[in-house]
């Protein structure tokens, strides 16, 4: 599996990119994302959450993380590093932030009640962030993260929101326990953000998982699906299946479930305006 790295592995993905069919106004639910989207860049809360980041990559703190990523015994490897370095390598940045955010509030607007979020790798708890800030009151957020040291500063950064009448939980350990824990329980979510092993297998076995707990008109966020090209097969497989309807947002790529797509065979990619 080789990791996409430098300008002309980059360059490759682009071009390939440009070459996908463009997502029209005339798709209704992904026009109103967008338009969640455009909204965001001039909202309070999300220029909150730019400003966490910004500090967090300031900060030169020791961590100790328990990692269960790629290339990591089944037990996980202990790592040490700085907060800021976490920060910049593995945290959603603001492009990303600003489709999560969209697709919390975008689902808000549309469900017309509180949502179910479930986020696989917090990290830092970034992109929690960004999901719950679009999410309305009353919105309920269970974190995945297999290091309990990251599990633990994630649960204290989005503690706030709790304040806002929001429910945040965050479950420390391998993905293989506490993932069979979330789709044994009741728990139906709309927003999944799958952001944990970089492996296309993983992947694919973390969807089949969670068919059973995702809700019709669901939106499952996958980040990083061209960090190899192991990733992108496996991004490809999950946008063929039945019922989904695929966005290619360059970096990430969003699916939303229950949909007929027959009319949008494949994927669509969105506007370079609107990359991830």
């Amino acid at each position: 599996m080789k990791r996409t790295t430098g300008a002309l592995d980059w360059s490759r993905w682009l071009w390939a990119w440009l070459q996908l069919p463009k997502v029209t106004k005339a798709d209704g639910g992904f026009s109103g994302m967008a338009g969640a989207w455009s909204a965001t860049s001039g909202d309070a809360a999300f220029a909150k959450v730019g400003r966490l980041e910004q500090s967090l990559r300031r900060d030169m703190r020791p961590m100790k993380q328990r990692d269960f990523g790629v290339g990591c015994p089944q037990e996980g490897r202990l790592r040490e590093c700085r907060v800021a370095d976490l920060a910049r390598s593995a945290s959603s940045d603001v492009r990303k932030g600003q489709w999560l955010m969209a697709a919390t509030r975008y689902q808000s607007a549309h469900l017309e009640r509180p949502l179910r979020i479930l986020e696989l790798g917090t990290c830092l708890g970034s992109g929690g962030d960004y999901l719950l800030s679009g999410g309305a009151e009353g919105t309920h957020y269970l974190g995945l993260e297999g290091s309990e040291e990251l599990a633990q500063f994630t649960e204290k950064r989005l503690a706030r929101h709790q304040e806002e009448g929001k429910e945040v939980r965050v479950a420390p350990g391998p993905f293989a326990d506490t993932l069979s824990d979330v789709v044994s329980g009741p728990s139906v979510f709309d927003t999944v953000f799958l952001d944990g092993c970089h492996e296309g297998d993983a992947l694919r076995a973390q969807w089949e998982a969670l068919q059973s707990v995702v809700a019709g008109g669901a939106l499952v966020v996958v980040d990083d699906i061209r960090w190899s090209g192991d990733m992108h097969a496996a991004w490809l497989d999950l946008s063929e299946q039945p019922g989904v309807a695929a966005y290619d947002l360059f970096r990430m790529g969003i699916l939303v479930v229950g949909q007929n797509n027959t009319a949008y065979r494949g994927v669509r990619r969105t506007g370079w305006s609107q990359r991830a």
